[in-house]
């Protein structure tokens, strides 16, 4: 049984547990015992999926994570800017075939995203019984305090050259220096025993931007970061950094955001895509707030992971998965840009990865590949998303 503080014991006396008539879920009506009033103040559950369910049905703050949605342009729009003035000569291109980056983006989470965000953070507070943890769902701040990613950004590599990786650095560090970037996190993700020369930047790069945090750091008064260096037993590889978007010529709307760039080969991030969604069902997670579009992929994946003439088959799917990031980092641009040149935008086969007879082949990654391009066109129009 876990206690829960007076946000959520008191939740039943400011009418927020009744189900809420909501649109944006598109779900079957389903019962909820874990929302019927309590007699305690306490509340136990068994699926981390369920409580974040019941959550969301709990809180009827949508408008709440549309305007928090809205008001976070100006914080993207800048972080955009402020990319392309910095990296823009680094864009491979004709004139210069050999740059390091191939496309950089930016986006804001949607609504219904910052929701199902939203949701699962509580639940994370609430099953690990971390009493600071909780915070208000309705609250704007509360929202941006505790959803890090609403703004993010996504730099594709193009040559992955580490003497061409580390121009990045070398920019990055000068908007650090220069008071232009805020990094609060730096965290490199990578497969196990990965051989250095496949990593995407060198040690000592990865260094210097710390130590460039740090020094700016140390000017505001706060406390020192470390590089977190994760091995990934899925195989998946990336630098992702934290940052902080606030700034005080901001209105308060528009202030207090976080964000997240992340820093990718453009073949892991096409993997990634898939893999992700079978992550999530793997571990018992909703894909876009359990949205209807995605219920054949959800079933379908199911159906086939839990294939019994495939006893070992959780332990083997992870192994092709892993297999799969390392074919895709080693298939990744050779640093010469050339229009002409066709990509293969075709994912690691089980062939390929030397998985025969240990999956089916209803889960190769280009059959899940397709299911999903067709969830996302009937996500798109079905989604009834107001911005």
């Amino acid at each position: 049984m876990l206690t829960i503080n007076p946000i959520i014991s008191n939740i039943r006396n400011i009418n927020l547990l009744r189900p809420q008539q909501n649109k944006v879920l598109q779900q079957p009506k389903q019962n909820y015992p874990n929302l019927k009033p309590l007699a305690h103040d306490c509340v136990s559950f068994t699926s981390s999926k369920k409580l974040n369910r019941s959550l969301l049905e709990a809180f009827d703050n949508k408008e709440i994570c549309i305007d928090v949605h809205k008001n976070a342009d100006v914080a993207e729009a800048d972080l955009k800017k402020t990319l392309k003035n910095s990296l823009e000569d680094l864009i491979a291109t004709e004139e210069n075939p050999t740059g390091p980056i191939s496309t950089i983006t930016t986006r804001i989470k949607t609504p219904n995203s910052i929701r199902e965000k939203v949701a699962s953070e509580l639940s994370h507070a609430i099953t690990s019984n971390d009493q600071s943890g909780v915070f208000n769902p309705n609250s704007r701040t509360s929202i941006k305090k505790v959803c890090g990613d609403i703004v993010g950004a996504r730099i594709i590599l193009g040559n992955q050259e580490q003497k061409q990786t580390g121009k990045i650095i070398d920019e990055l560090i000068d908007l650090v220096l220069n008071g232009e970037l805020n990094i609060e996190g730096i965290a490199s993700y990578r497969p196990e025993k990965l051989d250095p020369k496949w990593e995407y930047f060198e040690k000592d790069d990865l260094k210097r931007l710390v130590d460039a945090v740090n020094e700016s750091r140390k000017i505001k008064g706060k406390a020192p970061i470390e590089l977190k260096e994760e091995a990934k037993k899925t195989g998946y590889m990336a630098l992702h950094l934290d940052i902080d978007l606030a700034d005080y010529e901001y209105k308060a709307k528009n202030n207090g955001y976080k964000g997240e760039i992340q820093i990718v080969g453009q073949d892991i991030s096409r993997l990634k895509e898939v893999e992700d969604f079978c992550y999530k069902i793997r571990f018992d997670k909703d894909i876009k707030s359990g949205h209807v579009a995605y219920a054949p992929f959800t079933k379908y994946f199911t159906k086939h992971i839990n294939d019994e003439k495939y006893p070992k088959l959780a332990d083997d799917f992870v192994e092709y998965t892993k297999r799969a990031y390392m074919y895709q980092r080693k298939k990744e641009p050779d640093g010469i840009f050339d229009k002409r040149k066709r990509r293969d935008i075709s994912l690691p086969t089980i062939e390929q990865c030397h998985m025969n007879g240990k999956i089916p082949s209803e889960l190769d990654f280009n059959v899940l590949s397709k299911i999903k391009y067709h969830c996302d066109k009937l996500y798109d129009l079905t989604n009834d998303e107001t911005v």
